[in-house]
């Protein structure tokens, strides 16, 4: 069954639309969201010239190569002066009226696309058919991360302690509260589950680690959330380097040494990087053909090579969302890695796998998304919306970068192609 928000975007798609160049600024704007995209070469020449703005010229490198890279889009080179050339002369914003003018008159599904009121009200006056682009601000939404903070003075803390509910906070199932007291500068770790519950967790352990220790408290939370065997779906959107791999390998193949689950299901992306083409075809059976994808299993646990790691954990099934559709796994783990780069619908077949006694693990990072098909709407945001307020289910982000120090100045560096 289908949701309305699947609705609307496939709606959406089949849209055709001019836009002017304040909408290829806007960083909330998607090529991919419509069936066709007209853009006049003066906004091409606006953006090339606002590449050194000391505002918008990340924005504008951005919508060059956004440009560049989509195959939905034609840019208009030249006009057939429908529009009175009198009114051409007052400046780019008339000539691209004017483009999108001739566009329409090629093409009447054509719509015209802008955020300023001024060029909306000259489209109408020429009958062009035209929309106001109400840009959604999910910047001002709450995102849900699964862990949060709260300053607090001594007294407040108590307050909250003694009578939870009469606090606006609206925790959510299995949330992670932080409370920092401002009194005694301490910080104390809770979860949520109608009442607040202390965070006590013991280290990890398995046959390759004999002890893993939280870095900080948000790995401490991340950890708990792992031991919790009331929460069979775990969720984590953090950032990379963050440990979310490492931990959650290690956490399974903890389960699988004591015997707690009698295998563990590793589904992986097969999407190749952002512009890349397909891998070639790979000769062998699955595993070999799955091994380049598996590298974080071997740079978790130490093996030199995925069948290293098969050979020592004959419980350990490397599953390929190809086969995943009529199986039944019960009492077992689902480990979905870069679970971003899944569809939604990708992500249900593959939660709807789940049998009795097995656990579903969801790592990924939302802001590295590879696969094109998720751009505008991916199976990991899709998991969190709908699990958030569900008591099976638990979530933590992380934010620390321990990789390097080197990987930690990568995130705040350019890397604009």
């Amino acid at each position: 069954m289908k949701d309305d928000n699947e609705c609307d975007s496939k709606q959406l798609n089949m849209k055709k639309i001019f836009v002017d160049t304040n909408i290829l600024l806007n960083p909330k704007f998607n090529l991919n969201n419509y069936q066709k995209v007209y853009i006049s070469i003066v906004s091409i020449e606006e953006l090339d010239g606002l590449k050194n703005s000391e505002k918008v010229s990340y924005q504008a490198r951005k919508a060059i190569k956004n440009i560049k890279s989509s195959d939905n889009v034609k840019v208009i080179t030249n006009t057939n002066l429908s529009v009175n050339r009198m009114f051409l002369e007052h400046g780019n914003d008339n000539i691209i009226l004017s483009m999108a003018f001739d566009v329409y008159c090629d093409d009447e599904e054509v719509i015209f696309i802008s955020d300023d009121y001024n060029l909306i009200v000259k489209a109408q006056a020429f009958n062009i058919p035209c929309e106001m682009f109400e840009f959604e601000d999910n910047d001002k939404k709450d995102v849900y991360n699964g862990i949060r903070k709260l300053i607090l003075t001594e007294q407040e803390y108590v307050d909250l302690l003694e009578n939870p509910n009469d606090f606006s906070y609206d925790f959510q199932p299995n949330e992670y509260i932080i409370i920092h007291n401002t009194t005694s500068n301490d910080e104390y770790l809770f979860t949520w589950n109608k009442y607040f519950e202390e965070v006590k967790i013991k280290p990890l352990s398995n046959k390759y680690v004999n002890k893993i220790t939280p870095l900080d408290i948000y790995q401490k939370a991340f950890i708990h959330m792992l031991q919790n065997d009331n929460v069979k779906v775990k969720i984590t959107d953090s950032r990379y380097g963050s440990g979310k791999s490492y931990l959650m390998i290690h956490w399974a193949l903890h389960m699988l040494d004591k015997e707690k689950v009698d295998k563990l299901y590793f589904v992986k992306s097969d999407s190749p990087p952002k512009n890349r083409r397909e891998f070639p075809a790979i000769p062998g059976g699955i595993s070999e053909k799955t091994e380049p994808l598996m590298g974080v299993l071997c740079d978790s646990t130490g093996e030199t090579s995925l069948t290293d790691i098969l050979l020592r954990n004959n419980r350990l099934e490397i599953l390929p969302i190809q086969f995943a559709k009529g199986r039944s796994l019960k009492n077992s783990i689902l480990y979905i890695n870069e679970a971003q780069d899944f569809t939604p619908s990708e992500m249900e077949r593959l939660l709807s796998r789940i049998g009795e006694g097995t656990f579903a693990l969801l790592d990924g990072s939302t802001s590295q998304i590879d696969n094109r098909y998720c751009l505008n709407r991916n199976g990991l945001s899709v998991t969190i919306n709908n699990f958030k307020n569900k008591y099976i289910a638990g979530q933590v982000n992380m934010i620390e970068d321990y990789r390097s120090e080197i990987s930690k100045m990568i995130s705040d560096m350019d890397w604009m192609d």
